[in-house]
């Protein structure tokens, strides 16, 4: 049974490289934790407990960056990257006060956060998936395809929502006929655990030959993150969904599509693809609409053809919840 709460272990989305700019400092909030992100001026990114050890400031809220540093904007305390304390303007010598440094990883334009309810750093084998690397099926250049931010990106902070409810999409063949509208049930023909990570494949049958002519592959590395790649007959993107505990009662949800350079447009998206990324908003409502009102059902009753999937993805989701049950956005029961 999994022993659902809003701080699991893992990586986690927490913004898009482009949104901190070098020299910029920027106020986070996620597992119930006060934070502050800010870029050196050689783009360096880093992470701190936000409050300023002195009386408490926000450094996200009015602090500056200089050198390697941020400056508290109460007192001008100035804090290291690594959040020692650097100087103390009107002492002779700075303290032995720390920050706690969170442990981030940029990768594909997207900022990713180590989060563990025992504070300790990231875990051999939990590494984060690589988007265009780890799809054997079709190896790619990142710069085949054209960046995320800002065109092809869907950003929802403050949702009641559960991440574990957006994990449930692996396993659920059948909701894409009746939410997203698919003429066809796709059949998971795949749904394996390698290590930490969960693999699944589904695929889609053309309605005018029967045959399989779209795939939606994806890796897992934890909860609250997928990466996925859509291939198939006049289809060809790639994805990340994320969803990162806020607090106890709330999550950000982000999606970021990579649509594949068209050659004669190598520098501007095409409007063709700016017409689909202006749709991917509607795309994840499809699914938020249902996720805002559902509950999580512990036992469920399954139709047959759920239960080899979702057993897998319960199974595989247990080790991400390594403390009690907690509050939770979304009410959860043990059976109906």
């Amino acid at each position: 049974m999994l022993k659902l709460n809003m701080k699991p272990t893992g990586w986690f989305q927490i913004g898009w490289s482009a949104e901190i700019a070098p020299g910029q400092a920027v106020p986070l909030r996620y597992f119930a934790h006060d934070l502050v992100a800010f870029r050196n001026g050689a783009g360096r990114l880093s992470v701190l407990d936000a409050h300023c050890k002195h009386l408490g400031a926000h450094l996200g809220h009015g602090g500056k960056v200089r050198g390697d540093c941020i400056l508290c904007p109460y007192h001008g305390w100035a804090w290291r990257e690594d959040g020692s304390n650097a100087d103390i303007p009107y002492q002779d010598k700075p303290t032995g006060a720390k920050l706690r440094r969170w442990t981030t990883i940029e990768r594909h334009g997207l900022i990713f956060l180590w989060h563990d309810p025992s504070g300790e750093g990231p875990r051999d084998g939990w590494e984060l998936p690589d988007l265009f690397a780890d799809f054997p099926e079709s190896l790619a250049d990142e710069a085949d395809y054209y960046p995320c931010y800002p065109q092809a990106v869907v950003d929802r902070p403050g949702e009641h929502i559960h991440p574990q409810l957006m994990m449930e999409n692996t396993a659920d063949s059948v909701h894409f006929v009746f939410t997203h509208g698919a003429p066809e049930y796709p059949q998971l023909t795949d749904c394996r655990i390698e290590g930490n990570r969960l693999h699944s494949t589904m695929a889609f049958k053309s309605p005018k030959t029967g045959k399989f002519a779209l795939f939606n592959r994806g890796i897992k590395p934890n909860v609250g993150l997928s990466f996925t790649f859509f291939d198939g007959d006049n289809v060809h993107y790639r994805l990340i969904l994320t969803a990162t505990p806020i607090d106890d009662e709330t999550a950000h949800f982000r999606v970021s599509y990579f649509l594949p350079r068209d050659p004669a447009s190598p520098d501007m998206m095409p409007l063709r693809l700016r017409d689909f990324a202006a749709h991917a908003a509607e795309l994840f409502e499809e699914d938020a609409r249902i996720w805002r009102h559902q509950i999580f059902v512990q036992r469920p009753v399954y139709a047959q053809q759920d239960i080899k999937g979702y057993t897998m993805l319960r199974s595989w989701s247990e080790r991400f919840y390594e403390g009690e049950s907690g509050t939770s956005p979304t009410p959860f029961v043990e059976t109906l």
